[in-house]
């Protein structure tokens, strides 16, 4: 009884800091994490294909990312940790295809998501993706009692527009994205009272090449919930080291649910990233205002450019 506790205890927490029930975003990326996880528009990233499909259709050379999350330390007796890799095959005319997966890991419950991106520029910088994904967990049994487990797959769909050189050499980019649209019930009995919820959400992001900076937020609805996520980043240093072209970025972020009959969450977010040459390591680091005893959470993500 007491290790069947266990697992109910650890799935509400990796899935009560962003309410759904499961399958969140626990550590795609570093650098979105420590920007207060606002992504829907910003897609020069593979890991862009997580947050919103269509953002893939920025990158014109094959790019590969992972990510590993250190959650909750605060919580003794497990390891509780989310693993994240993507990557994005440009096919020139045809559009960009991405291939991503995430694995949440502890000793009681495993999760995992495999999606399957296809993203093309229909128009002048206006461009729509989607996302096939397959879903799965399992809990280990409790003493006298079968293991549970569940199988499924559900879809994304997005849209990205960007106004470019709107103002001194920066650019607008706004994003749409609708996730999870056939609400699949992910309890291994198929009940409906598991439905994974809809996420809508909606972003924008000013993006200065003169200055090197983003600013940029989402806003997100899943059944009763709103969120706001909003973030920053900015190059403090870039030049020549070594012969190897060389950037500092530091970031902040801040993520708050502003509406919800459910639970009231925030965090505040921070980290930095290193770009040499085409590989790039970022850093980020949640504390969530609410779960206190829990721990700051660890995300540390490694990205190369073909």
């Amino acid at each position: 009884m007491k290790r069947f506790l266990r697992i109910i205890t650890i799935f509400l927490l990796t899935s009560c800091y962003i309410h759904g029930g499961g399958f969140n975003d626990l550590g795609n990326s570093a650098r979105v994490a420590s920007m207060g996880g606002a992504h829907i528009a910003v897609g020069n990233s593979p890991y862009s294909l997580f947050y919103n499909p269509a953002g893939i259709y920025m990158i014109k050379d094959l790019y590969v990312a992972t990510s590993y999350a250190n959650l909750f330390p605060g919580i003794v007796d497990d390891n509780l940790n989310y693993f994240a890799l993507s990557g994005v095959v440009p096919l020139q005319m045809i559009g960009e295809l991405g291939v991503g997966g995430t694995f949440l890991n502890s000793e009681l419950w495993k999760e995992y998501t495999i999606n399957f991106t296809y993203a093309r520029e229909i128009y002048n910088n206006f461009a729509l993706g989607g996302t096939f994904k397959l879903l799965g967990w399992s809990a280990e049994a409790a003493p006298g009692e079968s293991p549970l487990s569940y199988t499924g797959f559900t879809a994304d769909i997005g849209a990205f527009y960007t106004f470019k050189s709107i103002t001194n050499s920066s650019d607008l980019s706004l994003g749409v994205v609708a996730k999870n649209i056939t609400q699949p019930s992910i309890s291994s009995s198929g009940s409906n009272d598991a439905k994974l919820p809809m996420q809508l959400g909606f972003g924008f992001a000013y993006i200065s090449s003169l200055y090197d900076y983003i600013i940029t937020a989402d806003v997100c609805k899943e059944d009763d919930q709103i969120s706001v996520k909003s973030g920053a980043e900015f190059s403090v240093f870039s030049r020549e080291l070594l012969s190897l072209s060389t950037n500092l970025l530091l970031r902040l972020g801040y993520e708050r649910i502003v509406v919800s009959d459910f639970a009231e969450q925030s965090g505040l977010n921070g980290g930095f990233g290193l770009n040499v040459e085409n590989l790039i390591i970022d850093y980020g680091y949640q504390l969530p205002t609410e779960l206190t005893n829990a721990g700051g959470m660890h995300k540390i993500s490694l990205s190369y450019k073909f």
